[in-house]
Formats: structure tokens, sequence, C-alpha cells
């Protein structure tokens, strides 16, 4: 909840938020023959415990895979490899209410059901526990029922997307973003 008349430095907040950096993974999900993968950044380990393996994973509550998520209670995440950058236009640029983001995207179905990505870094497949409703995005307290693993490497992460991108898909990454940033205001007031 946003206090009113508590004035903040927005800078200084923005500074030191801005010194956080995050992996890049595409979220996929999947119900009956519908499914959909996204870039998400918002994913933490939630327990320190080896035994029991969750996560936090946050996801904007206007997303198609949102609904498939609320629909079949699991996901899977794809953790990207630095070499990876070309699939954040692909599954970050559009919604796949509009398009099979997998038509010409070779994939597995996981034991979630989720789309795995071929090349990755590793995956987790998880089964949602509970949901935490922040406004504009929904957080999922899920339990890790797989992951494995697949390459050994280095991780794509969020801070080195700039570098990354060609200039027109950063230019459109930075116009979304604001996008985003102006709906999910409107959600949070």
């Amino acid at each position: 909840m946003l206090l009113v008349g508590v004035l903040m430095d927005q800078a200084s907040i923005a500074g030191v938020l801005g010194k956080l950096d995050s992996e890049v993974f595409v979220l996929t999900a999947a119900d009956g023959d519908r499914r959909n993968g996204q870039i998400v950044c918002w994913v933490q380990p939630a327990t320190i415990v080896p035994q029991v393996p969750r996560v936090v994973v946050g996801i904007g509550r206007l997303t198609y895979t949102r609904e498939l998520i609320e629909a079949s209670r699991r996901f899977a995440l794809n953790l990207l490899g630095q070499d990876q950058w070309k699939w954040v236009p692909h599954f970050g640029f559009r919604s796949g209410r509009e398009a099979d983001k997998f038509a010409t995207v070779p994939f597995e179905r996981g034991m979630t059901g989720s789309p795995l990505l071929p090349g990755i870094v590793g995956y987790l497949e998880c089964e949602v526990r509970s949901v935490l409703d922040g406004g504009a995005h929904l957080f999922y307290l899920a339990d890790v029922l797989e992951g494995r693993l697949v390459v050994d490497r280095e991780p794509l992460r969020l801070q080195q997307l700039p570098a990354l991108l060609p200039p027109q898909d950063l230019s459109t990454m930075m116009r979304l973003l604001e996008q985003d940033i102006l709906r999910d205001l409107a959600l949070l007031r």
C-alpha cells in the first residue's frame, strides 16, 4: 500500500534496486492442448531445505501464461544461457493469445505437461502451493517436483540484455516495459 503524504526519494530507491540482477527464464505452462511461455526474472529459492525445494515466482496478472497456471496449477522454469538471448524477443515481446509461441520452437513436454526447451542451462518443474496477490503481479510459492541441470554454464542475466540485444529489439523491449509500467501503475492504485 502506498502511503499518501510520504515522500520517497525514487531515484535513490531505483539506484539500490538497479544493483540487483536476475537470471532470465522462460516460464512455460500448459493446460490440455493450450501452451505458452513468457520471460520472467522474478524467481527466487523459497527454502534452504534441499529435501523440500520451493521457489517464488512473480508473473503479471494479465498474462495468458498466468491463466494457464491458474487452470493447471503447474509450470516449468527454463533457465536460459547467455547465448539464448534470442529467445527474449520470441517469448517476451508478444502474447500467446496472439500466436502459438511454440509453433516454430522445438520442445519436450515435462512431467507437468509444461514445455521444456532444448539447450537450456536447466529447468525446474513446479506445482503451485499458494498465491500472493501483489496487485499487478501474482507471486506463486511452488513446490519443485523435478529439475535438471542440462548444461553447466553461466545463465543469461537481465542486466546483460542491453549489451546483447540488437538495437531494434532493445528499443522494443524498452517500449514494452514502459507500457507495462503504466498498466501496472493503474493496477496498483
